[in-house]
């Protein structure tokens, strides 16, 4: 699947903080809805682009910047994503200690002052889309146990663990880095995060990925 067009590479900043005005409210709302499960989210990386005409070195210092009409959903973002970035020794700092408030984040302002405070690289990530399937399970073959329990009870052997659907619910994000030095977006990724338990639990999930990939691919130090 493509997900970043050349017109992204080209729009700046402004394009990439275009993303989540609305996107972590629909996040929060979608979460929510779906808060009663049990299941662990997993966070993998399907894709992932790099700008071709990026050539920097790795970032050293990243200024993470969540747009959201929820100051709470944007500030747990934002913490989350400069703690991954941390733990894989990269400098990075949360947009809200410089703009309190979600509509100070004017992009021109941005731009201002990571140039005055001498960031490398702002990070900025955006829901795409919430996925809702029916996943077939099916049946698995009889333990030991269950052979045992079927002596008591026929019925048991049948109903211990037969085939069925399961609701998967995927949470499809993008990030992207935009170079300061180059003012381009350097790099983007699709990330994929199952059946999480709540927002913190998306959050703190896509985060640490996704700083694990930057890691790997050479995007920080």
């Amino acid at each position: 699947m493509l997900f970043c067009r050349a017109p992204l590479a080209k729009s700046g900043i402004e394009s990439s903080m275009v993303f989540v005005r609305v996107g972590l409210t629909v996040l929060a709302l979608s979460v929510a809805a779906g808060a009663c499960k049990k299941d662990v989210a997993q966070t993998t990386v399907p894709a992932a682009w790099r700008n071709p005409e990026f050539s920097g070195a790795p970032f050293s210092k990243i200024f993470v910047v969540g747009v959201a009409r929820n100051d709470e959903y944007r500030r747990l973002y934002e913490n989350s994503m400069v703690r991954a970035l941390q733990s894989q020794s990269t400098e990075a700092q949360p947009s809200s200690t410089l703009f309190p408030a979600q509509d100070q984040l004017e992009p021109t302002k941005v731009l201002i002052e990571v140039k005055k405070g001498e960031f490398d690289a702002v990070v900025v990530a955006r829901l795409l889309s919430v996925q809702q399937e029916k996943e077939f399970v099916p049946a698995q073959p009889l333990t030991s146990s269950d052979l045992y329990m079927s002596g008591y009870d026929p019925e048991y052997a049948v109903n211990s663990d037969p085939a069925h659907f399961k609701d998967t619910t995927t949470y499809r994000i993008q990030t992207s880095i935009y170079s300061v030095r180059d003012e381009m977006v350097a790099w983007v990724a699709l990330s994929d995060t199952v059946d999480p338990e709540n927002v913190e639990d998306v959050i703190h999930s896509v985060s640490t990925r996704i700083a694990q990939t930057m890691k790997s691919e050479g995007l920080v130090e």
